[in-house]
């Protein structure tokens, strides 16, 4: 089976080529003009279901995107959420830099810090602390809102692209309604026509013989005026009058002879 679709195969391929050599045409203009004439087989109708079909599918490509949409500003909400706790615990380290700072103010080795008596030395370690962590935060928030801005332009840019492929598919359903009206438009036509189409032969020999008739009269007409102005008129030989002797004699001996045969029938019952 292998080697037969493998023969087949070459076979195509060597006939494409000489085809290419002797016609100068690339083959993917001949495969290109095939897929046409293919496509103009198609009827309408089928077309137009394949129209729906496709609209159709577009809800589940819809739907899909609605589903990476939703996950997406998931993403984002949480994302600002972590922001907003790091702002606070920034405007936190902020705050307690700020009283740290005044404490150590003070050089004594005991230090009031928020109403309480802490050590010099642990404090200063704490606001060592507090310095780095705030300054890597503000660095961090400084990023994250960076991100965050470009998190949400993305988000309503591809909200925006699915709205637009909503109102797309809206325009698609709209343009099939109307082709699927032009296309009864059309079949109506097509029965009109059809129920316009009938045979008036019988009609139209009647009317020629007709015509015909009418030429004829008209040549009949014409002669005899024709003839009459030339003196060409044909005399009419009067038929002889009948012998009114002649004819009751001729009568009278058939009634006779009816009255005879007539006797001899009665005489022979």
């Amino acid at each position: 089976m292998l080697k037969k679709l493998l023969i087949a195969a070459v076979a195509v391929i060597a006939g494409l080529v000489v085809l290419t050599k002797v016609t100068k045409i690339s083959p993917m203009v001949w495969l290109g003009d095939c897929c046409k004439s293919a496509r103009n087989m198609v009827p309408p109708e089928v077309q137009l279901k394949q129209l729906k079909a496709d609209i159709n599918n577009i809800d589940k490509e819809i739907d899909k995107n609605l589903a990476a949409l939703a996950h997406k500003a998931a993403e984002v909400d949480t994302f600002a959420d972590q922001m907003a706790r790091d702002r606070d615990r920034q405007a936190h380290l902020l705050a307690d830099i700020g009283d740290m700072s005044k404490s150590l103010q003070d050089s004594n080795e005991k230090v009031v810090f928020r109403g309480s008596k802490a050590d010099a030395d642990d404090l200063t370690q704490r606001l060592n602390m507090a310095n780095t962590e705030y300054a890597c935060l503000r660095e961090k928030v400084k990023t994250q809102d960076k991100i965050l801005t470009e998190k949400k332009h993305a988000l309503k840019t591809a909200k925006g692209r699915i709205a637009k492929m909503k109102n797309q598919q809206d325009e698609l359903r709209l343009l099939a309604v109307q082709l699927e009206n032009q296309l009864e438009m059309l079949r109506m036509k097509q029965v009109e026509n059809q129920e316009a189409v009938f045979d008036d032969s019988a009609l139209s020999r009647a009317q020629e013989t007709a015509r015909d008739v009418k030429t004829r009269l008209r040549e009949i007409d014409n002669l005899i005026m024709y003839k009459k102005e030339f003196g060409r008129t044909e005399k009419v030989e009067p038929e002889p009058s009948l012998n009114r002797e002649e004819v009751l004699k001729n009568s009278d001996s058939l009634l006779r002879e009816s009255n005879t045969t007539q006797q001899v029938s009665k005489d022979s019952k």
